[in-house]
């Protein structure tokens, strides 16, 4: 039996009560990601040449975790080389819909806190990549970029729909419409940008 989504929309969180706990990287010379140890620290500075990562967490929670409104995706999910996939989830009616505009207005006021915990000023700002998408064309309304997980040759996502019982991550069409339960656990920096993903946990399929 699939798992169904927790319904922890954001009406029912407020970004102010996110915490950030940085972490520093014992070893920058080791490449290999599974291999580097952190040990934690009171506070960074985001240009220290051993930065680590932000944890992101919700009051005791190790990481941020909400249900989205009933979005369109896109494109379908779409592989983004070697074995990275993502989504575009887009936040549809945002104008009209007081659910979307919550939403909306919950992911760009993380990215806030986010970016004022790293210190980031209007100066560098452009430092951090923010994950909602803005058609250049102006065709279509802003998305939010959604990682989804993949390991050992297979999604760590769970799925489930309305209209079938098998239904898989290759069966989701362009424009289907979903709500997902998504996550939000660390922020990275890489190449001095920093990047903190929205990553899917459960799609429900409507």
């Amino acid at each position: 039996m699939s798992i169904k989504c927790k319904y922890i929309t954001s009406d029912k969180l407020s970004y102010n009560n996110l915490r950030f706990i940085c972490y520093l990287c014992d070893d920058m010379s080791i490449t290999k990601t599974s291999d580097k140890k952190y040990h934690k620290i009171n506070s960074i500075e985001k240009d220290h040449p051993c930065f680590g990562y932000l944890e992101v967490c919700y009051l005791k929670n190790p990481m941020l975790y909400v249900t989205t409104p009933v979005m369109k995706c896109l494109w379908g999910v779409q592989k983004k080389g070697g074995n990275s996939f993502q989504m575009n989830l887009q936040f549809t009616d945002l104008e009209e819909d007081p659910y979307m505009k919550s939403f909306f207005d919950f992911v760009q006021n993380t990215e806030f806190m986010c970016m004022k915990k790293l210190g980031l000023t209007e100066d560098d700002a452009d430092k951090f990549i923010s994950e909602i998408q803005y058609d250049k064309n102006e065709i279509y309304e802003p998305s939010l970029q959604v990682k989804l997980p993949f390991r050992y040759n297979q999604f760590l996502v769970d799925l489930y729909s309305d209209f079938s019982s098998s239904v898989n991550i290759f069966s989701i069409n362009k424009f289907q419409k979903m709500e997902c339960d998504l996550f939000v656990d660390r922020v990275w920096r890489m190449n001095d940008k920093f990047y903190m993903k929205w990553k899917c946990k459960i799609i429900h399929m409507v």
